[in-house]
This record gives C-alpha cells, sequence and structure tokens, in this order.
C-alpha cells in the first residue's frame, strides 16, 4: 500500500510539474529546488525528486552548474530545438502511418470518418470568439492519437511517446502566435484524411509528414518574432 500511495503521489508531482513547464508557468531556466517545490506542492521530498528524474529525462527540466550536487532548471526553448523535433516526429510518424495502407477499405474510413469529425470540432474550437486553449490542445493531440492509434506499434508508440513532452510544450507555448489564419495547417490535416481514406502508403506518409514538418517551420518563424522571444524568456499565463 506504500508503494502505491508513492507512485501516485509521484504521478501527481509530475502532472503538476510537467503542466506548470509546458504551459509555459514556469519559465525557460527558472531554478528549481527540491525542498522549495514540494512546500509548494504540499507533499514530501521524496516524489518530487522522483518526478524531477521523470522531468529530467523528458528534456522538460535541465542540470546547471558543476560540482557533485548540479542544480535543476527549467529548460530552454530554442529555435533549433523546434527544428530538430518537429521533423523527427513527423518522420516517426509518417513511417507508422504507412500501415495504414493494410488495413481493410472499411477500416480506413472508419478512421478517415473520426479524425475528419474531430478536425471539425478542432475548426469551430477554434472558430468561436474566445477559443478555449485547453480545448483546442487536446483536440489536435486527439486528432494524431486517432492516427497512431491505428497504426503504431509498441516500439514506434514508445519512440514517439518520448518526444512529446517537448512537442507538447513548444505547442502550447508558441501555437497560438501562428494564427490567427490556420487554412494551411487545416487543409494539411485535411490531405491526411484524404489520404488515409485512399489507402496508399506513400501518399499517406507524404501528407502526414508534410505536417509535421510544416508546423515545425511554422512554429519557427514565430519563435524569432518579438512576441516568441518574450515568451522563451519570461511567464506568462494565457488565461
Amino acid at each position: 500500500m506504500a508503494a502505491i500511495a508513492l507512485s501516485s503521489l509521484v504521478g501527481g508531482a509530475y502532472e503538476s510539474l510537467r503542466t506548470l513547464v509546458v504551459r509555459g508557468h514556469l519559465a525557460p531556466g527558472t531554478s528549481i529546488v527540491e525542498a522549495e517545490t514540494a512546500l509548494r506542492l504540499g507533499i514530501s521530498r521524496t516524489p518530487v525528486r522522483e518526478a524531477l528524474r521523470q522531468l529530467l529525462h523528458d528534456g522538460l527540466v535541465v542540470q546547471t552548474g558543476g560540482g557533485e550536487r548540479p542544480r535543476l532548471a527549467v529548460a530552454p526553448l530554442s529555435k533549433s530545438v523546434v527544428e530538430q523535433l518537429y521533423p523527427a516526429t513527423g518522420a516517426l510518424e509518417g513511417v507508422a502511418a504507412r500501415d495504414i495502407a493494410m488495413l481493410s477499405a472499411r477500416d480506413r474510413r472508419s478512421l478517415a470518418t473520426g479524425m475528419g469529425n474531430v478536425d471539425r470540432r478542432f475548426r469551430a474550437a477554434y472558430s468561436s470568439r474566445r477559443p478555449d486553449w485547453d480545448e483546442l490542445f487536446d483536440l489536435h493531440d486527439s486528432f494524431h492519437r486517432r492516427l497512431r492509434a491505428a497504426c503504431a506499434g509498441p516500439t514506434m508508440l514508445s519512440l514517439l511517446e518520448a518526444l512529446r513532452p517537448q512537442v507538447d510544450r513548444f505547442e502550447w507555448v508558441f501555437g497560438p502566435l501562428t494564427g490567427p489564419d490556420l487554412s494551411i495547417s487545416f487543409g494539411e490535416h485535411d490531405a491526411i484524411v484524404r489520404e488515409v481514406g485512399a489507402g496508399t502508403a506513400n501518399g499517406i506518409e507524404r501528407a502526414v509528414r508534410a505536417n509535421w514538418f510544416n508546423g515545425g517551420a511554422r512554429l519557427a518563424a514565430v519563435i524569432d518574432t518579438p512576441e516568441g522571444l518574450d515568451r522563451i524568456g519570461s511567464v506568462w499565463d494565457r488565461r
């Protein structure tokens, strides 16, 4: 029972800290002190220590300084990371998506319909007067998760999940700056849905890669804007 309780505390601490980092509430370079973090979360230092190890593994936290006890800080955000991260994700997801061509026509149509429905909800949510960014983030994630669930095996899913924390962070912090016109992104989603329905491996991979590669380029471009640079170096709240 004690082990289960500790595991639950570690999971809770990880999710809390991950949310703070991913959503920009802890600025890049912010020092993370174990004792202070435990006090902030209202738990002991042991689960916080384990949660920080996972965040370090995810690349959301980095070690700074030298010596026997290096300090921890929120990982930096940079254009160069985006330029590597998104093509890597797109290449992996694109290769996995080729296997969709081996599904039956009925299963492909069902997948295309489900993804299309999610994308329509995503567009409707974005078009509202005051978009709910939590909802938008979840819907966009759901679009790609449906694709992966239909084609990616355990090894590929593990590789993609390893990249996900940093992808989520860049999406959350810089995604809103790529608007207000998302017609290009919507068109890329249309192409993925269309190719899934058509069922040609090359076409599916090409559409998936284009979405990720182009999406990374769009994010990289806004990082160099004054507002993008401001978000790299400051704590902000998008509510």
